[in-house]
């Protein structure tokens, strides 16, 4: 504060000094400015021997390089001296007296002279993916609207790998899929299958039954006949159900690869829980009165698509191919699914000219190619490049997978099969898959 007054002194005394001429002034404001000056300078003295030593002083460099021997540092174990202060012990007596003192000895572990600098970060978390679900049928429109999101939410809570629901006819036995929802592109999309066995006789309906062990001394592989091979599942469990306004027996069956899971009581009750749920909705559809969600726009089954188009190739003498094309973003985008889904087929439209386009599952699409087996490959190049990854709507590209329609081909199902398991294997490997 006295530098800032003298330094205004000194500006008054300048400033009369030029108007009254006198001497005297020029002489007292330079005398003010010396004497501020003064001031400033012993003070910054003063802050610059404030400044602690350890500041100061560059850092020691070991004098050997012992990298080599898979040493880092060497420190000397250092004698610190403690004074601990009067306190007392539990039972009020005095256990250390003011000013007594005691040896400590460090023990730290050696570390890299730059392991201080690096900065404390947390441990790097991936996103699990989402399980991807190859087959997603159902029977009828009614049950594909409600029976599918019903049994794929149980496929999720109890992380099963096949959620499906089978009606049984005994004469001749055989199972028919009215729901399928499974991960493997081996699970049957629909129609039926025969049996030798029943897989349930004498159980109660809605009490669940859980196979713990599947193989040998366990549930037997040959009857789970709704995979098109024998898959090595390792869990089985089914429930019963029986609706009021059918004759016939239905199955709710799920399986899971891992070793256990399925037997648990919590899941018990979930299956059941479940099974009286579907023998509510099978009861409601057979007195009509599930309403249909796209009443508007009705839409055929997949499996009378399919029929139609091999239908119309056969007796036109053309040939047809079935691609299976999947949206690989689905997963990473932030999109509601059904916006994905409106944009995925626009686009789809555009590029896969002069074929039928129709819906075959979640963000899965089946397009009907008539053009000469020479042509699909760049056919199939075409619309995988129309997709490319770093597309700015549609980012991830697409896997795609072709059936070409043989004589072997009896059914829509078999047809569609082929077409399946080659998505899968595009999808695995990355390139587009033709099976003849």
């Amino acid at each position: 504060m006295l530098r800032v007054l003298f330094i205004i002194l000194a500006i008054v005394s300048l400033s009369l000094a030029i108007v009254l001429g006198g001497w005297l002034l020029y002489v007292l404001a330079a005398a003010l400015l010396t004497a501020a000056g003064a001031m400033i300078t012993s003070k910054m003295r003063r802050q610059h021997k404030n400044v602690p030593e350890a500041f100061m002083q560059a850092p020691e460099q070991p004098e050997e390089d012992l990298g080599s021997f898979g040493i880092m540092e060497i420190k000397p174990v250092q004698s610190v001296k403690l004074e601990e202060t009067h306190y007392e012990g539990v039972d009020g007596g005095d256990e250390r007296a003011v000013g007594d003192s005691y040896e400590f000895n460090p023990i730290q572990a050696d570390l890299p002279d730059e392991s201080a600098e690096v900065p404390v970060v947390g441990k790097p978390r991936s996103k699990s993916p989402r399980p991807r679900i190859m087959v997603s049928e159902a029977s009828s429109q009614s049950f594909a609207d409600v029976l599918i999101p019903a049994l794929r939410s149980l496929r999720a809570s109890i992380d099963a790998y096949t959620v499906c629901l089978l009606r049984q006819e005994d004469v001749p036995l055989r199972y028919h899929i009215e729901v399928m929802i499974s991960q493997n592109s081996y699970a049957r999309n629909g129609g039926t299958y025969t049996a030798k066995e029943p897989m349930l006789a004498g159980h109660r309906a809605l009490v669940p039954v859980v196979y713990p062990r599947v193989g040998p001394n366990g549930f037997p592989k040959a009857k789970l006949g709704y995979y098109h091979e024998q898959i090595n599942v390792r869990q089985v469990a089914m429930v019963p159900v029986v609706p009021k306004k059918y004759d016939d027996l239905f199955i709710l069956l799920v399986d899971t690869m891992n070793e256990v899971g399925l037997e648990a009581a919590s899941v018990r009750v979930l299956l059941e829980q479940y099974a009286r749920l579907v023998s509510t909705i099978l009861d409601t559809e057979a007195e009509g009165g599930l309403a249909d969600l796209d009443a508007g726009t009705p839409v055929k089954p997949r499996r009378e698509i399919i029929t139609e188009e091999m239908d119309r190739a056969r007796s036109e003498k053309h040939p047809l191919s079935l691609a299976l094309v999947y949206f690989n973003g689905g997963e990473d985008s932030s999109e509601n699914v059904y916006e994905l889904e409106s944009a995925f087929y626009s686009r789809l439209k555009n590029v896969a000219v002069d074929a039928r386009v129709e819906r075959f599952g979640e963000l899965t699409y089946g397009i009907f190619y008539h053009g000469a087996k020479a042509g699909i490959a760049a056919w199939a190049s075409r619309i995988q490049e129309g997709f490319p990854k770093d597309h700015r709507a549609l980012p991830g590209g697409v896997s795609i997978g072709i059936a070409l329609l043989q004589e072997r081909h009896q059914s829509a199902d078999e047809f569609r099969s082929d077409a399946t398991a080659a998505l899968q294997e595009a999808f695995e490997s990355g390139e587009c898959i033709i099976v003849e």
